[in-house]
């Protein structure tokens, strides 16, 4: 059982016993619930651990190098992050809140500075931009240095797309429908967004090369739409080529898997009217 409106919800082992464990944000009651797993695919009774308000997304990684694995969780109306250190155990450090701009909603985590430190980009929906925290290696963080998006920038992803060995953002902007890419200098700056269109409220992102030609393309879907937009990447950042394909109406949400051992990824769709689509890929 989960605690009011779970949103959010990532995997890993928390606790250090070998076996996977189930983070979940909690959007209706400012929490994140943990459910430590058995073994056999059951799971224990949740324990929740406080965070900032409307939290609408949590990834479970480690900031502070302890090997023990923390939470990020992205507090909506709470206009911030939270971190939450890990003792190793199942239990967690009371939260550290980092201020972003206004309602953000979604953030990726990579080391965008080569530090070997984990920092930490969220999209800011209310404020039409990119936040970028640069994390000191202790669960600590910069204070956000932001970039430019279009209008309510909602999904985001990161990769390297032109090769470089630098991490690059894409954020995907609803009330304009485009998607910015923002490719990364390699010490924790970006150069300013160029935009490409994508479809009616653009939503959510996911990167990988979808046509063996090592080059990470880009898939995206339009949740007030029934397709889903494919980019092909170049290498150099730029895309010399996209296709849209139908799909069921409202999308929200997209995995990039391959899952049928062919070598290939397949695209993994979930809308809001309740279905999953599956598409596989034929490249």
């Amino acid at each position: 059982m989960t605690r009011t409106n779970p949103y959010g919800v990532a995997i890993g082992d928390i606790n250090g016993d070998n076996h996977p464990d189930i983070a979940v944000s909690h959007i209706g009651d400012t929490s994140v619930g943990i459910s430590l797993g058995v073994g056999d695919g059951s799971f224990f009774s949740q324990s929740s651990f406080a965070t900032g308000f409307a939290p609408t997304m949590v990834s479970v990684r480690d900031f502070n190098g302890d090997q023990y694995l923390d939470l990020l969780v992205v507090n909506n109306a709470g206009n911030t992050v939270s971190i939450l250190l890990g003792y190793g155990n199942g239990t967690f450090a009371p939260q550290k809140t980092f201020n972003t701009y206004f309602y953000p909603t979604v953030a990726v985590v990579a080391d965008f500075n080569h530090d070997n430190r984990l920092d930490f980009a969220v999209t800011n929906y209310g404020s039409n931009s990119v936040s970028v925290h640069l994390g000191y290696g202790n669960g600590t963080f910069r204070t956000r240095t932001s970039y430019s998006t279009m209008i309510n920038p909602w999904g985001l992803a990161v990769g390297d797309l032109n090769g470089d060995q630098h991490m690059d953002l894409l954020s995907a902007n609803c009330a304009n429908s485009t998607m910015s890419v923002l490719l990364g200098n390699g010490n924790g700056t970006f150069r300013a967004a160029v935009n490409y269109m994508i479809g009616s409220c653009a939503y959510a992102l996911a990167m990988g090369d979808l046509n063996g030609d090592t080059y990470l393309d880009v898939v995206a879907v339009a949740t007030f739409s029934n397709y889903f937009s494919i980019f092909l990447g170049d290498g150099t950042g730029s895309f010399f080529q996209w296709w849209s394909f139908v799909t069921d109406y409202n999308p929200t949400s997209l995995v990039l898997y391959d899952l049928n051992n062919d070598g290939r990824l397949d695209v993994v769709i979930g809308h809001y009217t309740g279905t999953v689509s599956v598409f596989l890929n034929t490249c």
